[in-house]
């Protein structure tokens, strides 16, 4: 019997806000998530498609609301350094993002534990039926088209694009985590 695919971890070792994704990028060797260059190498290597997945992310991990005030400065920053371990000086500023890339079905010895003391955003139906996730019991709708559904601290969501997951959506999804956050802590 095939041994089932690892769940490959990228990101900050202690993440508030998790995202769940089918593919993983390409990655430059030797690279690691604490590098400076760490997101520019992504991008140059993987293109357009990752440039729309972390800048995604990271407009749902700004803290503040900055879609479009100063041209987006804020949320540009901080997709520099996204994936980073946060230091004590940035967490006014943003959460500490991780992802999770789920590499097929998974058995239920591998999958991941949802901790309730942090996000956990499922990406796309492909990402939901690798973790049987098809639906939520006892799920809420967070919007108003019913795009994403929500339990306690885990959200299925539309894939990271623009054409399933706009802006409207996007400051939807960082509304909600940002005013719930301090909550769970």
């Amino acid at each position: 019997m095939p041994s089932q695919p690892a769940i490959l971890t990228l990101g900050a070792s202690t993440a508030e806000v998790i995202f769940y994704l089918p593919t993983p990028p390409v990655l430059p060797p030797h690279w690691h998530h604490n590098q400076a260059n760490a997101i520019t190498d992504i991008i140059a290597l993987n293109g357009n498609h990752w440039r729309k997945i972390v800048t995604i992310m990271a407009k749902i991990c700004c803290r503040h609301s900055d879609l479009s005030a100063n041209h987006g400065a804020a949320w540009k920053q901080i997709r520099q350094s996204l994936l980073q371990d946060v230091s004590p000086q940035s967490l006014a500023h943003r959460l500490s993002c991780q992802i999770q890339i789920i590499p097929g079905q998974l058995s239920h010895a591998t999958e991941p534990l949802f901790n309730p003391k942090c996000w956990h955003i499922v990406c796309g139906k492909e990402t939901q039926q690798r973790l049987g996730l098809h639906t939520i019991e006892h799920a809420q709708t967070v919007d108003p088209n019913n795009k994403i559904q929500r339990q306690q601290t885990r959200l299925l969501t539309p894939y990271l694009d623009y054409r399933q997951y706009a802006n409207v959506l996007i400051e939807t999804t960082r509304q909600l985590i940002a005013s719930e956050y301090l909550s769970l802590n």
